[in-house]
């Protein structure tokens, strides 16, 4: 079974983040010239929240806040799930499911050092079952 620090050996270890002082405006901003849905709050090396497109129209758009005045820390969403590199894509999966999340940042001793997506985890799913079909149709074909 592949674990987090198997997908972060392929797709990198790079995570695009914002500190929570920073506007909305900026972090928006980053989003849309990274072409990314999301960034991870990181405050002294720890990951402290998530801000995401959704954040940015529920709590700033339709909540009529100034995108460029309004601090991160102020809509990010604080309740933060986290996995370790150790952690299995089937256990990834479940905490995403479960808690209808889209993005697990990883940490290891304290600090940031990763981020799995759900599509992340669906293509290494995919990948896994389409290896086990190929290995079964092997097995029929030379038996």
């Amino acid at each position: 079974m592949k674990t987090v620090r198997d997908i972060l050996r392929l797709k990198g270890e790079e995570v695009y983040t914002v500190s929570p002082g920073e506007t909305v405006f900026e972090a928006i901003r980053r989003l849309a010239d990274l072409g990314v849905g999301s960034l991870v709050v990181v405050d002294q090396g720890r990951p402290v929240g998530l801000f995401s497109e959704r954040d940015y129209t529920c709590k700033v758009a339709l909540e009529g806040r100034s995108s460029r005045e309004t601090p991160v820390e102020e809509v990010m969403t604080r309740q933060l799930l986290v996995v370790t590199p150790d952690t299995t894509t089937n256990e990834c999966m479940a905490l995403m499911t479960e808690n209808r999340i889209r993005h697990l940042p990883v940490v290891e001793e304290g600090r940031l050092a990763g981020l799995v997506s759900i599509g992340d985890i669906v293509k290494d799913i995919i990948d896994e079952q389409q290896f086990v079909i190929e290995q079964l149709e092997k097995y029929i074909y030379y038996s």
